[in-house]
């Protein structure tokens, strides 16, 4: 053993050193004392020996214990599959590219109690001008039924982080449903703090009732005055390239907008512009204020092309009666040659826990490409609308949109129970497109618009039954007061007699509808 020889080693040395007639005694007890330094330290020596196989010990253990608390690097390299609200999305490991796929499906069953049709010698209601449509004699006997009002798939996500895209495809309609076509199209980069830049093939947001998406809106369709503005310079599909910024209490947006997907070839399309700004003046828990404003610009209207029979570069408002089973225009300002137009709207909302308000009013005009002595028209509309939820939950502002969500059952339907949310609403909407409209059983005026005036109720009901399916029950009560718009310059609008009524008599009308929309989203 080491220890041994070390303490035989001494001994000697200290044999050697010592002289001759030292004590023995002496000797011996210095021997000793180096006996007991040298096992002290072997017990030193074993002591720390142990400390060692301790630590080595813990050190050995201690990946299995962060293991079962941490993923192993090569787990962490996995992408990931998620099912929100229904919703299928894939992600990568790092979170920098996801995709989704994403629905949304709306059956609208509808009945129209009207006055029933005469021929058309004696029964003048009308809807859009044009000679031989179906519009000439559809606003008679308005369709009764059912179609998929949307029917959209398609797929979202991102890419390295910052890039967002969205294609989604349509296959509904308004009176009947349509071939697959595009819907929107679209990526934006959000990489630049509060501002995101979008471009492609989408709907700017161009109004309050215009942000709130389809699937949230309370009503079966947005109030015709709000989607007189959207179809200026935005609607669904409009191509254009724009940014809006949004923080804590307020928004901004504007964007260049072109045709939209649908549009037939012409030889150059509208350019327009679309803009909005809002505040959040007031917000809580329990109350949120909302104000705002609106405009979209036409700056060139599409040109139709040199041998366009009527209007070269057309302007046009027109509207159905805020349900779409039957496509029919009632009223309907007909095309004008025109060098621009323009839609300026103000907004305002509230919610005050599950009571909610919200409210726009709008000018519209049209600048002429030729002068009239009518001068150049101006239009005007307004609506306001009003909810409660009668179960408790509460409509969400959401700052990216400036526009409020529909409420979030507290107790969903589904495979634990749950009733869902209610709500009951009402809308009054009101929209005059009559421009030195002139005296009943007259032609109109040089330049006049009989556009026509168009008041319409709705009273609803909602149910949410959870995240992902919602009914809405409309009773509509409308009244549209619009004169024959034949003039000396268009004598038969809706074709010859007796397509076109005679002058000045009333080709608008009366009566009430009932609705109800199944959706379902993911």
């Amino acid at each position: 053993m080491k220890t041994s020889r070390l303490v035989g080693f001494a001994a000697a040395a200290t044999l050697a050193v010592l002289p001759a007639s030292a004590n023995d005694a002496q000797i011996l007890r210095r021997m000793d004392e180096l006996q007991k330094q040298m096992e002290g330290q072997q017990q030193q020596i074993e002591a720390q020996k142990a400390e060692i196989e301790k630590l080595r010990s813990q050190l050995e253990s201690a990946p299995a214990t962060r293991a079962d608390l941490t993923p192993k690097p090569e787990q962490a390299s996995q992408p990931s599959l998620s099912f929100s609200n229904l919703r299928p999305t894939m992600q990568s490991a790092d979170g920098k590219f996801s995709v989704s796929l994403r629905s949304r499906v709306q059956l609208d069953v509808a009945k129209h109690f009207q006055d029933s049709a005469g021929p058309l010698a004696a029964d003048f209601r009308r809807g859009s001008q044009g000679s031989g449509g179906r519009e000439v004699t559809s606003a008679r006997e308005l369709s009764d039924g059912a179609n998929f009002r949307r029917a959209q798939i398609g797929m979202e996500g991102k890419i390295l982080g910052d890039f967002n895209f969205r294609v989604f495809y349509e296959v509904g309609g308004s009176g009947s449903e349509s071939p697959a076509r595009l819907h929107e199209a679209w990526i934006n980069y959000t990489g630049l703090g509060p501002v995101t830049i979008q471009a492609g093939s989408f709907a700017p947001n161009a109004s309050l009732d215009d942000a709130t998406s389809s699937d949230e809106a309370i009503f079966i369709e947005r109030a015709s005055p709000a989607e007189l503005s959207r179809s200026l310079a935005g609607a669904d599909g409009r191509y254009g390239i724009g940014a809006r910024a949004n923080d804590k209490g307020w928004y901004a947006s504007a964007y260049f907008t072109g045709g939209t997907a649908a549009d037939a070839e012409v030889a150059g399309e509208q350019t327009g512009i679309v803009a909005r700004a809002a505040v959040l003046p007031l917000s809580d828990d329990t109350f949120d204020l909302h104000l705002g404003v609106n405009a979209s610009w036409v700056l060139e209207p599409a040109d139709q092309g040199s041998l366009s029979p009527s209007a070269r570069y057309p302007i046009r408002f027109r509207d159905r009666p805020e349900l779409r089973v039957d496509s029919t225009r009632l009223i309907d300002t007909g095309t004008v040659d025109a060098k621009g137009a323009h839609a300026i709207g103000l907004e305002a909302a509230a919610r005050a826990g599950s009571l909610f308000f919200q409210g726009e009013y709008f000018t519209y005009g049209i600048e002429r490409r030729v002068a009239s002595p009518a001068g150049d028209p101006t239009f005007s509309g307004w609506y306001a609308e009003a909810s409660w939820v009668a179960t408790g939950e509460a409509h969400r502002y959401n700052g990216g949109s400036a526009a409020f969500s529909a409420p979030k059952p507290g107790s969903p339907v589904g495979v634990e129970g749950g009733f869902g949310a209610v709500e009951l609403a009402a809308r009054y909407s009101h929209v005059d497109l009559n421009d030195v409209e002139g005296a009943p059983g007259t032609a109109a005026a040089a330049g006049a618009i009989r556009g026509g005036v168009q008041n319409i109720w709705t009273f609803g009901v909602n149910w949410y039954l959870n995240a992902n399916i919602r009914t809405t029950l409309n009773y509509f009560v409308v009244d549209v007061d619009r004169l024959n718009p034949a003039c000396v310059g268009n004598p038969a609008p809706f074709g010859a007699s007796p397509a076109t009524p005679p002058d000045g008599v009333q080709i608008g009308q009366d009566y009430d509808a009932l609705a109800l929309r199944l959706q379902f989203a993911f």
